[in-house]
């Protein structure tokens, strides 16, 4: 017996778009593009509360804008984002969110000063919205 709450599924294109949109916003993020960021980046609903946040261990953000504002700071130094593209993992969760898992280089440090590398397993949640998937929350977990 099927429910009809769950009747609706997560597409191949829709596999497509959320592949797309996660890309895009690497790179928007190795570029320092902050109008990428504010453009994939999902937003509430009218009297619903901000979906959001970015929560690694180091630091919590909650809310799009302060979320934007961590990306307008990290962006004022050394920053690149590149996610291992055959690694890239899409899994549906339900009809309107889907969990992306991308083990991703991260080069990082302040400006005038030596980067560093890292390797994180990224784990983003895509949400669909009345413009188009969005990302939701991103969780970075370093794999050191």
């Amino acid at each position: 017996m099927t429910n009809a709450k769950y009747s609706t599924a997560v597409s191949a294109a829709d596999l497509e778009e959320i592949r797309a949109l996660f890309l895009r916003q690497a790179a928007g993020e190795t570029a320092h593009n902050i109008e990428v960021i504010d453009a994939v980046l999902a937003r509430a609903l009218p009297g619903q509360p901000d979906p959001v946040n970015f929560v690694a261990r180091a630091y919590r953000f909650w809310g799009r804008e302060a979320v934007i504002e961590h990306f307008r700071t990290i962006f004022t130094g050394t920053w690149r984002f590149e996610p291992d593209e055959d690694a890239i993992r899409i899994m549906p969760l339900g009809p309107d969110v889907a969990h992306i898992y991308a083990p991703t280089r991260i080069t990082a440090g302040p400006a005038d000063q030596e980067a560093a590398t890292y390797t994180f397993l990224v784990n983003e949640f895509a949400i669909r919205t009345p413009e188009g998937w969005r990302i939701s929350a991103i969780v970075p977990v370093p794999a050191q």
